[in-house]
């Protein structure tokens, strides 16, 4: 069947951000306490929502979080996108590729809306998506399947019509449950080749490093 609709995951596959929100992430852990580097934060968080990241450093050490933490990392993170974030390498010509193919695009982010909406806008990409779907419009988010058959609800496309990329075991996990076809995209990461494998044994059907080889993937 022909490929009608690509879901992409936010953090990781359209912008270069998970190193931002890592720093956000043990900046604000450390201040309050908790003893956790960036490659550690790297290895057991990405893809994940701040909240279950949260729970769980809260059960591990006990420390009591203000409760406002989520909205200091969001403030905080905001600014380093305005001043940091790049869009991924290539990202603009693939979608007009795509997208002269007749393919349309959406987003599912365990992020929340805002910050993923601010992040299409400074990578200039905003405009190929039609829609945005968080973990705040579903019960559970990644790497439960809820925010990608939300997603492909809203695409009213079938799974044999509809495929998703990814650059998380966390997003990976809730693609492949959702039944969709899943391309790991590796070329953010900091040990790519490592990280392919962990990707294609959760169910990736292939795994690439360069933005620009989606298209022929797809």
């Amino acid at each position: 069947m022909t490929l009608k609709h690509i879901i992409f995951d936010c953090d990781g596959v359209l912008v270069d951000s998970e190193p931002l929100s890592m720093r956000a992430d043990v900046t604000l852990l450390q201040h309050h306490g908790a003893a956790i580097t960036e490659d550690e934060a790297h290895r057991r968080f990405v893809g994940k929502t701040f909240a279950a990241m949260i729970d769980e450093i809260v059960t591990e050490t006990g420390i009591a979080f203000p409760a406002d933490l989520s909205e200091r990392k969001d403030a905080m993170l905001e600014k380093m996108f305005r001043d940091e974030l790049q869009a991924v390498s290539g990202i603009h010509d693939v979608l007009e590729s795509l997208a002269a193919r007749g393919i349309r695009f959406s987003v599912a982010s365990n992020s929340p809306r805002r910050r993923v909406l601010l992040a299409l806008e400074i990578a200039g990409i905003a405009s190929f998506m039609e829609e945005v779907t968080t973990f705040e419009d579903v019960v559970l988010a990644k790497p439960a399947p809820d925010v990608f058959l939300r997603a492909l609800a809203k695409a009213d496309v079938s799974p044999a019509q509809c495929c998703v990329v990814e650059d998380s075991a966390t997003g990976v996990t809730s693609a492949v449950n959702a039944g969709l076809t899943t391309f790991g995209f590796t070329g953010t990461h900091h040990q790519p080749e490592k990280h392919a494998e962990t990707l294609q044994s959760l169910g990736a059907k292939t795994v690439f490093q360069r933005m620009a080889e989606l298209p022929l993937l797809v």
